[in-house]
């Protein structure tokens, strides 16, 4: 897993005001449905990709009736789908009804063999995207020298990390 460091000003708390550096992490490309189950064939699965995938999609189509009868769908350490609604507030209860809810959508909790997995993470310290891209930029037009990034943006949130991840200790890992 690739992460760099990135400053974000601090809004509220002891530390409000103050740049604050944390690990971002650097996500790579999204799997596909179809690449989840092409891998999951690969694994030794008596089962072939198109088997898999049908099963998948099928759970999709279960797991969104069994949300919409209000229960949660367990997945063993994969995790549970849980039922969630929002809704408009009012006064009263007795001028509460059905259409102040707004939203009926669901929350994944992940399972416990997925909830903390730092242990067996292994973590590469990488230069933040925007230095990422000034290099690449340098290395397309042959330069020999190229200017980093200016410190002074990471307390902005502009630390061009585009991972949205503050996940922690920036130290965590090593670099």
């Amino acid at each position: 897993m690739d992460y760099s460091i990135a400053g974000r000003k601090a809004i509220i708390g002891k530390n409000a005001g103050k740049t604050l550096y944390s690990a971002s992490l650097q996500l790579d490309e999204p799997v596909t449905l179809d690449q989840f189950a092409e891998h999951m064939s690969s694994h030794d699965c008596k089962y072939n990709k198109g088997d898999i995938y049908s099963v998948l999609i099928q759970a999709t189509k279960c797991v969104r009736e069994f949300l919409l009868e209000g229960r949660k769908v367990q997945f063993g350490d994969l995790g549970t789908f849980v039922p969630k609604i929002k809704s408009a507030s009012t006064l009263s209860s007795e001028d509460f009804t059905a259409q102040n809810i707004t939203v009926v959508t669901a929350r994944w909790q992940v399972g416990a063999s997925i909830k903390n997995m730092r242990k067996d993470a292994t973590l590469n310290y990488q230069p933040s995207r925007k230095n990422q891209a000034l290099l690449r930029q340098a290395e397309k037009s042959g330069q020999s020298n190229m200017t980093l990034a200016e410190k002074a943006n990471a307390g902005t949130g502009t630390s061009g990390d585009n991972t949205g991840g503050n996940t922690g200790n920036p130290g965590a890992g090593g670099e």
